[in-house]
């Protein structure tokens, strides 16, 4: 049987606080060697740029493996269709076990990682966020600052500057935590112990030398090379650390480019967030010292976190079973492998 699990029953039993703990130690085992993980597979769609990636990874531990597919044609995603799916596969004898929705499994692994990065590089007393992009992950991200640091300010900047009311809005109606948007970029970084980056932008949306001793910064919004976020500035200033170095290498445009044009080069790439966590690269150096978290999304994440919400599921009688085999199992099989 194929469990199948919607949008809807992934948020019973996924809360950001479990997904802060899941990817903190996925990313543990990725730096422990006990991971499986392939680059992200891109294609462009034919007629309006639409994308369709495949992300997929192996859990030898937990004895699952999967693959995440994403799809979607720029500004055309509705809230009534599916873009993001898991499909999760059991280890020992492969078979599916699941089809999960993804959406908001998706923006609870990416916030989380934010999270576990802070916890590790952010200042302990960090408490204002100023953040760029009211989107849809903006709200993830503040909720995971909120599990590890004790936030109690959040300044929110978007072009859109209504977007950025409703967010604020949202932010101290769900959190009860102070929030108000900036009329200016400046003013979003200007005394703020941790700044995020969650736009779609295609240049630098601040610029580096505004950022302040101290200051930790997280960089998740430019996944792609014709992406950017951050400028030379900050990326000369601060302590680097990624969450892949292979795949920010391969898809991080505002780091890609900085590194083609010789501004910064390979060394300035301190460690990948579990060489952090294991205690085998330094972390913050002390109060003073910028940090900066540049991630791009790894599939271990996706999977790891697929399988705690499968098995959640399997024991709380969530979602719907399914029998996907047909009545010529016994000839496919017998085929074997194509």
């Amino acid at each position: 049987m194929v469990l199948i699990l919607s949008e809807a029953d992934v948020a019973r039993v996924l809360s950001m606080a479990d997904g802060v703990s899941v990817v903190e130690q996925v990313f543990r085992d990725h730096a422990n060697g006990r991971t499986m993980l392939l680059p992200r597979v891109s294609l462009t769609l034919p007629g309006e740029g639409g994308a369709f990636r495949i992300m997929s990874a192996v859990l030898p531990g937990a004895g699952r493996f999967g693959l995440k597919t994403l799809t979607g044609y720029p500004v055309r995603r509705r809230s009534d269709e599916s873009y993001f799916v898991v499909l999760l596969f059991d280890a020992e004898g492969g078979a599916l076990r699941a089809i999960i929705a993804a959406t908001h499994l998706t923006g609870i692994r990416t916030g989380a990682a934010t999270g576990v990065a802070a916890k590790y590089l952010a200042r302990a007393d960090a408490s204002v966020v100023g953040i760029f992009g009211a989107g849809v992950q903006a709200k993830y991200q503040v909720e995971a600052l909120v599990e590890v640091r004790p936030i109690r300010l959040v300044k929110v900047f978007d072009i859109d500057s209504q977007k950025a009311a409703a967010f604020a809005q949202k932010v101290r109606d769900d959190l009860d935590i102070d929030a108000s948007p900036t009329s200016s970029a400046r003013a979003a970084v200007s005394g703020s112990d941790l700044v995020v980056t969650a736009t779609t932008a295609r240049e630098p949306v601040f610029a580096g030398q505004w950022l302040e001793e101290g200051t930790h910064v997280s960089g998740v919004g430019a996944n792609s090379p014709l992406k950017q976020e951050l400028d030379t500035a900050c990326l000369l200033r601060s302590k680097i650390v990624v969450d892949s170095r292979e795949q920010v290498l391969e898809e991080a445009g505002d780091l890609r480019d900085a590194l083609a044009s010789g501004a910064i080069t390979l060394d300035r790439i301190h460690a990948e967030l579990g060489e952090i966590i294991v205690g085998t690269k330094e972390g913050r150096r002390d109060r003073h010292e910028l940090t900066l978290f540049k991630a791009v999304g790894v599939a271990v994440e996706d999977i790891a976190t697929a399988t705690f919400v499968y098995e959640r599921a399997v024991a709380a009688g969530i979602g719907t079973p399914v029998r996907l085999e047909s009545a010529v199992e016994g000839a496919a099989v017998a085929a074997g492998p194509v």
